[in-house]
């Protein structure tokens, strides 16, 4: 390779590399700005959640925040501020709480992250203390704000793997202790 050519080589790749927007540009891990910033906010409200800190909880929401539950329900930002209350008295230790960003894309000032989240608690369900570990995939929007990265809307939700003391429940019904344990079709969407 010539020596001419190598510096032209060397002007094009370093022209490419400088046009790259900011958010795009990986660290040594492959992740971007934007991905680092929005896990840390999943370990803002993972944080949030273990210490019950419904304000510390809500600040990561818009307040035009929804949640499309399956089944057609909308949820607000006031319906979240009265679920999360509500399961903060339920739950009394938290096992495992974690949002595996799965996939992430970028427009501008809004993300939309496909996470699988885990879920392993001991909490009050029928009147006694139960260890329940839940699971789902789904897609949540985050929008770029003066204050940071905040979740805006929760959608395509999908219940994965349900249990309560170690029995697979049915996460589409109400839970009834008596009931045996769940077993879907082994082509059903879960």
């Amino acid at each position: 390779m010539t020596r001419s050519f190598a510096v032209l080589l060397l002007v094009f790749s370093t022209a490419a590399i400088a046009s790259d927007p900011p958010q795009a540009k990986t660290d040594d891990c492959g992740m971007t700005r934007v991905q680092r910033e929005i896990e840390a906010r999943y370990a803002q409200l993972e944080d949030a959640n273990r210490r019950k800190d419904l304000n510390a909880l809500l600040a990561l929401r818009t307040k035009d925040y929804i949640a499309e539950i399956p089944g057609g329900t909308k949820n607000d930002y006031a319906a979240l501020a009265n679920y999360s209350r509500a399961m903060f008295e339920q739950v009394q230790k938290i096992s495992t709480l974690s949002n595996t960003i799965l996939k992430l894309t970028l427009r501008g000032d809004e993300a939309t992250a496909t996470v699988f989240q885990r879920f392993s608690r001991t909490q009050l369900k029928a009147g006694k203390l139960r260890n329940v570990e839940t699971t789902a995939i789904q897609d949540e929007t985050w929008l770029q704000t003066p204050d940071g990265w905040k979740n805006n809307h929760v959608f395509n939700i999908h219940a994965r793997h349900w249990y309560v003391d170690g029995k697979r429940v049915d996460p589409n019904k109400p839970y009834d202790p008596g009931a045996p344990a769940y077993n879907p079709p082994i082509d059903a969407d879960e």
